[in-house]
């Protein structure tokens, strides 16, 4: 097998459809999609001036990566990835997406911070109670990643779950997985038995995202829970700065 030699951080852009709606929708229930009248899609002229202006993508240098339904299905493009030896880890994940993706509203923390981080590092990668709303907080558990941009809707970024945080603080800007022994009552009391890396976290809105840098991989989401029907009508223009794999 091929083994490539990476010299420099590889590094990710991660984009949900659902960053282009002019509200989000939250704590969503069902999986039917959105309606379209209240949920408004950006004019494809906007939405083609921030992926060239803002995220720096080119029709003329696309970049491999990947459509997916839900936005989970990122994990295991970028395991695929990594077992291929074409993905050098930990590697840069720039976020672009209404939602943070870790974990808030959900139990998953309890898991990871019971269950998975007790586990070896090389056996955490085909975790249990994983979805399109956590599945970055899975990632980090696998030490993946380096360091995370969430590029944040206008209307958004208030959805950091404190647990994954830095002495629990978001203010930290840190994420830092925690080990811990059974959480019975209060989580700030439970016994840390071991600490993740830290992960440094910059939560920049939209409307400020000006990329310099390139991109090895790029992942979309289609999210069809959080997006409308109308959504779709901007996956023939994603394709035309992917190349797919």
């Amino acid at each position: 097998m091929l083994l490539i030699d990476f010299c420099e951080t590889m590094r990710i852009l991660d984009i949900d459809l659902d960053f282009f709606l002019n509200k989000i929708a939250f704590w969503k229930k069902g999986n039917k999609r959105l309606d379209e009248k209240e949920y408004v899609v950006w004019k494809k002229d906007k939405f083609i001036d921030f992926l060239e202006n803002n995220s720096n993508l080119s029709k003329n240098n696309k970049i491999k990566g990947r459509i997916v339904k839900k936005h989970h299905e990122a994990f295991y493009f970028w395991r695929e990835l990594i077992e291929k030896n074409e993905l050098e880890t930990p590697f840069e994940v720039v976020h672009i997406d209404a939602h943070a993706d870790l974990g808030l509203g959900d139990f998953s923390y309890k898991y990871i911070m019971e269950e998975l981080l007790h586990k070896p590092v090389e056996k955490r990668n085909d975790p249990e109670m994983m979805y399109e709303g956590n599945y970055l907080a899975f990632a980090i558990a696998n030490r993946w990643i380096s360091n995370l941009t969430y590029v944040t809707h206008p209307k958004g970024g208030n959805d950091l779950l404190n647990f994954h945080f830095k002495n629990y603080d978001v203010k930290s800007e840190i994420i830092q997985l925690k080990k811990t022994e059974k959480i019975e009552n209060e989580i700030k009391n439970v016994k840390i038995l071991d600490l993740e890396p830290e992960i440094p976290l910059k939560l920049i809105s939209g409307k400020d995202y000006l990329e310099e840098g390139t991109f090895d991989y790029v992942v979309f989401s289609i999210s069809p829970k959080y997006t409308p029907k109308t959504i779709d009508r901007l996956i023939p223009i994603v394709k035309e700065y992917i190349e797919e794999i």
